[in-house]
């Protein structure tokens, strides 16, 4: 199970990487820039793939694109700069409390599982 877990948080990481890449490669990055997206995202899907074995689809869905636009308004925040509205803000808290409400849910389905 840790496995697919580590799958998920690569899902993600490459997720980011190729969003990151895909602002740079838009503001004049070439070519090498828009293949670095492509390799990136298409990476992002098969971890999510591989980590949806283990993990319920919705599950996974939920924390990989959750945890993605979190993190990469983040990186728009530290990175290129982006100002953050309140409305916003409280956008992003309310994704991260939706994470981590949907991750203590599966932590509980595996506890009843293993109690079977």
């Amino acid at each position: 199970m840790r496995l697919a877990w580590a799958f998920l948080a690569l899902a993600i990481a490459t997720e980011v990487i190729g969003l990151t890449v895909m602002k740079a490669a838009s503001s004049g990055g070439g070519v090498w820039g828009y293949a670095v997206m492509y390799v990136s995202i298409a990476l992002s899907y098969v971890f999510l793939a591989m980590a949806v074995k283990k993990i319920s689809v919705g599950v996974a869905y939920a924390i990989w694109e959750g945890s993605g636009i979190a993190l990469i308004t983040l990186v728009s925040v530290f990175v290129f700069n982006h100002v953050l509205t309140g409305r916003e803000m409280l956008g992003l808290a309310m994704a991260v409390v939706g994470i981590i409400l949907v991750n203590a849910g599966e932590i509980h389905e595996e506890a009843a599982d293993d109690l079977a």
